[in-house]
C-alpha cells in the first residue's frame, strides 16, 4: 500500500512537471520577448505601465502566433509637440487606426481598379468613394483595434516618443470593413454605376 502511494505521488508530481512546462513554441517566443526587449531597453524604451517589458512582448507575440490576429503598430517620433506620455498614447492610437483605415482603402482601391480598369482611377466621384470608405473604416475599427502595450523614451528636446502595439481580430474587423463599405457605397455616385463590379469582391475580398 506504501509503495502504491508512493508512486502514485510520483505520477502527480510528474505529471505537473509537464503541465508546468511552456511549449517548445512558447519557449521561441519568450526568448525572442527577452531579446527584444533587452534590445528596445538599451536604446532607451520604457514601458508604458507596470509589467516588465519582456512579459509584454511575450504576451503580445503570443497573441500574435493566433493567425486570426494582425498586428499595427504606430510609431510617434520626430518633430512633434508630445511632451507627455498619455500624449502619445493618444497619439499614437489615433496613428494606428488610420494606418489600418488607409491600408483597407488601398486594398479596395487595388480590387477596384483590377475588376474594373484603370480608366476609373483618379476620377473625383471614385476619389471621393475612397476617401469615404477610409473614413468609415476608420471611425468603426477604433472598437477592433486592442492596444497590448506601449513603450515610451524621452528626447534631448524634451519631447516623448511613444510606440503603440496593437491587435486586431481579422473576423471582427472584416466585419467592420463590410459595414464600412456597404455604407460608404449608399453615398456614392461612383459605387452605384460600378455596383456589379464590386459586388464581386466585397464579401469574398474581406473574408480573405
Amino acid at each position: 500500500m506504501k509503495k502504491l502511494l508512493l508512486l502514485v505521488m510520483a505520477l502527480f508530481v510528474a505529471s505537473v512537471a509537464v503541465v508546468a512546462q511552456p511549449k517548445t513554441s512558447e519557449k521561441a517566443l519568450w526568448k525572442q520577448a527577452k531579446k527584444q526587449a533587452k534590445t528596445m531597453s538599451k536604446e532607451g524604451w520604457k514601458v508604458d505601465g507596470s509589467q516588465p517589458m519582456e512579459n509584454c512582448l511575450y504576451n503580445h507575440l503570443v497573441k500574435l502566433s493566433d493567425p486570426n490576429y494582425q498586428e499595427v503598430v504606430a510609431t510617434v517620433s520626430g518633430s512633434t509637440t508630445v511632451k507627455t506620455v498619455n500624449q502619445g498614447k493618444q497619439w499614437a492610437r489615433n496613428m494606428a487606426n488610420q494606418s489600418y483605415a488607409k491600408d483597407a482603402s488601398t486594398v479596395v482601391k487595388g480590387r477596384i481598379t483590377g475588376e474594373s480598369g484603370a480608366g476609373i482611377d483618379g476620377a473625383p466621384s471614385v476619389d471621393n468613394f475612397y476617401e469615404a470608405y477610409e473614413a468609415l473604416v476608420y471611425k468603426s475599427i477604433q472598437g477592433e483595434l486592442k492596444m497590448s502595450f506601449g513603450v515610451y523614451r524621452e528626447t534631448k528636446e524634451g519631447t516623448i516618443e511613444y510606440i503603440g502595439y496593437y491587435t486586431v481580430n481579422e473576423e471582427e474587423a472584416s466585419k467592420a470593413r463590410i459595414k464600412a463599405m456597404q455604407n460608404a457605397m449608399k453615398e456614392s455616385e461612383f459605387a452605384r454605376k460600378h455596383a456589379e463590379e464590386i459586388g464581386k469582391f466585397v464579401q469574398a475580398g474581406f473574408n480573405e
